[in-house]
């Protein structure tokens, strides 16, 4: 982590093992369910120092391989949340800038995709903060891209790493700094590739908890942890 930045990456991963848990019916309460903390997540992370937050709200496969019941209540939970966390004041309080990152302009309703515009171009001025959001996102499709990019539009004025990142979806971030995933202690692991081209240093939490019960006190205490960590970088 450097001192001018810190990206935080967290992969709500855990809603549907909690709702089972709890006897939760319905696809749209079940994703509602998961984006009720988001609001004092986000807050909190902005006020442990964190410039950028990223969350990933879906992969390619979680919007393309499933039932239309399953995409109707998901592409409903998205457009009512974001249009209400667009509007919260804690987005405004820290002058934050929410970025939508996929494929969801191909995949999701128009009125979803209206709603996703608007949120962007509403926070689009303001530059102390910024909130990624990654729907309908796979790394590994976004690697695909950049290099199709470089094949069909080469260019021999920079390195082929700094043009791989430059033509990838995320390459305007910083690298991630720490990167939390819930409900996924027992299995450690990434998914699909999440920005893969952001984690070559990245320090990793699995905490024992799913997304739904994950809450600000923790995320407090996993910053505190990560903030005290020697990063050697292989030195």
């Amino acid at each position: 982590m450097t001192q001018e930045t810190f990206h935080l990456a967290i992969i709500p991963d855990g809603n549907r093992r909690w709702a089972k848990q709890h006897g939760l019916k319905g696809y749209k309460s079940l994703y509602d369910k998961g984006f009720q903390g988001l609001t004092d997540i986000t807050e909190t992370a902005f006020e442990l120092g964190v410039t950028h937050l990223s969350l990933w709200g879906g992969s390619h496969a979680n919007i393309a391989d499933r039932s239309t019941e399953f995409f109707t209540s998901i592409d409903r939970a998205f457009r009512d949340n974001v249009e209400k966390l667009a509007d919260n004041p804690a987005i405004e309080a820290y002058d934050v800038h929410i970025s939508i990152i996929g494929e969801w302009r191909h995949s999701l309703t128009p009125k979803t995709v209206e709603v996703f515009e608007d949120a962007m171009a509403k926070t689009a001025h303001r530059t102390g903060r910024e909130l990624t959001i990654l729907i309908d996102y796979s790394g590994t499709r976004e690697r695909e891209a950049a290099v199709a990019s470089l094949v069909t539009r080469p260019d021999d004025s920079a390195a082929p790493a700094r043009l791989l990142r430059e033509r990838s979806w995320t390459g305007h971030l910083p690298d991630v700094d720490l990167a939390i995933r819930t409900g996924a202690w027992e299995d450690p692991h990434n998914s699909a590739g999440f920005l893969s081209l952001l984690m070559d240093e990245t320090q990793l939490s699995f905490p024992e908890v799913l997304w739904p019960d994950f809450t600000p006190e923790l995320l407090t205490r996993i910053i505190s942890d990560f903030q005290k960590r020697e990063r050697r970088r292989g030195k």
